[in-house]
């Protein structure tokens, strides 16, 4: 509890949930599965569909594990294979690629990148601490217990992201998969306002997160 009281105060970079979406506190669910992608503009000229990236084809995830059973490992290798999968669906192109905020194809806090990039700097998988192009979302993952709202959470200089069991256990393979891809984009360097708003469902970690959540679904 003392650990998560400290890194509260790291706003660009602290990621906390709370377990209902309309909390509009510093703890607001960001997995929530009654949390839809957020993308309520028109989109009056879609990017047509087209051929999947080869990248996309071959992303991976290397991970490295603390405080996992095998019953939690289990469930987040599911939750990589949901990863997989559904970066290399032409479906998850397509949304990144027209995701509109504002009436246009943008996310917020976007670093000044456009969809097409931020499309890209995912399936490079080049890490703020890792630079180097490899391809794949590189992982290390720490389990622990809170009695707190809060779903997971990192800081910056380090590659380490914290996920609290109390939602993890409970989690579907699917809302693993969207939580920890979340985590993850803050380690590509996008960042979140740490209290709630409309915008801040735009921004990279959120609409991704729940992108890759909600599409995979399917493949649980």
């Amino acid at each position: 509890m003392g650990k998560s009281l400290v890194f509260i105060f790291l706003l660009c970079f602290f990621v906390s949930c709370n377990e209902n979406c309309q909390n509009q506190s510093a703890e607001v669910q960001e997995q929530n599965a009654n949390c839809p992608i957020p993308n309520p503009d028109p989109d009056p000229d879609p990017i047509p569909d087209g051929d999947v990236p080869n990248e996309a084809l071959t992303f991976d995830v290397n991970y490295v594990l603390t405080n996992f059973d095998r019953g939690s490992e289990d469930k987040l290798l599911k939750a990589i294979e949901i990863i997989k999968k559904v970066i290399g669906s032409n479906e998850f192109r397509s949304k990144v690629l027209n995701f509109t905020f504002q009436g246009k194809k943008q996310f917020f806090e976007n670093k000044g990148l456009s969809n097409e990039e931020i499309y890209q700097k995912l399936l490079d998988g080049r890490e703020d601490l890792k630079p180097d192009v490899d391809n794949q979302m590189d992982l290390e993952l720490e389990l622990y217990y809170s009695w707190t709202s809060t779903v997971g959470y990192t800081t910056p200089g380090a590659m380490k992201i914290y996920l609290n069991s109390k939602f993890y256990n409970p989690f579907t393979p699917s809302e693993v998969a969207g939580n920890v891809f979340h985590e993850w984009t803050h380690k590509l360097g996008f960042e979140h306002a740490t209290n709630y708003s409309k915008e801040r469902d735009s921004t990279v970690p959120y609409a991704i997160g729940y992108l890759i959540r909600d599409l995979g679904r399917q493949y649980e």
